[in-house]
């Protein structure tokens, strides 16, 4: 993946175990059919951070299958989850798997696009988001973390996955064909953003495809 040798990442992945029959038969439908679900390492970190968090509400953008919502909701059993999927396709099998595993009432599944989404709960009265994850389109980060970030509470945690695009953030180099020069970009612009906030605490790591985790100070840092 160009961001840890092959043989360490596969020798952390022989120790994952997946919380459930459930999520492991989930992982292997979305592995085989290439569905951007989150990798097992990133998982693996995961499970530290929310059991040290005890989230108890999540806003989550990029549903896709609903893997990483069902995973949140086994995980933090209190926790109330918003997700949210542009893909027409992909939001009606997240709504399939989650209505299948009987946790409707506490994933609530949105359609449509992140930041317009966002906007529409706070209209209604949503807010006090204590973790927000963000795994959707990466030339538009920024705007999903700036409507995030007004509906979270002080010390809501963020974490933005992805970041390092098989390390194609990193360098050009490794965008050998040229065809993801806007994200790289973008992504580029997004992550120098987080880090100089001044209401932010960021750090950034090589875990998976490259996480940001953020710490919200509040609006006076």
């Amino acid at each position: 993946m160009n961001i840890t040798n092959d043989l360490v990442t596969e020798y952390i992945n022989h120790r994952y175990r997946p919380l459930s029959s459930r999520l492991g038969q989930l992982r292997q439908i979305g592995e085989q059919d290439n569905v951007p679900i989150i990798l097992k390492e990133t998982e693996s970190f995961l499970n530290m951070v929310l059991a040290l968090k005890q989230p108890k509400k999540i806003l989550e953008v990029g549903t896709a299958i609903g893997y990483s919502a069902l995973y949140f909701a086994e995980s933090c059993k209190d926790a109330e989850i918003y997700t949210i999927e542009k893909n027409e396709y992909a939001a009606r099998s997240a709504r399939h798997n989650i209505t299948a595993a009987g946790l409707e009432s506490r994933i609530h599944s949105l359609f449509g696009d992140g930041q317009e989404q966002i906007e529409k709960l706070r209209d209604q009265g949503i807010d006090g988001f204590d973790f927000v994850f963000i795994d959707a389109a990466k030339s538009h980060y920024k705007r999903f973390f700036d409507a995030a970030i007004a509906l979270c509470e002080e010390n809501a945690l963020i974490i933005s996955d992805n970041i390092l695009q098989r390390a194609m953030t990193v360098s050009d180099q490794f965008d050998i064909n040229g065809k993801h020069k806007t994200n790289i970009k973008k992504m580029r612009e997004y992550v120098d953003y987080i880090c100089s906030d001044k209401t932010l605490d960021t750090t950034l790591m090589s875990i998976g495809d490259g996480i940001a985790v953020s710490i919200y100070r509040g609006e006076n840092g």
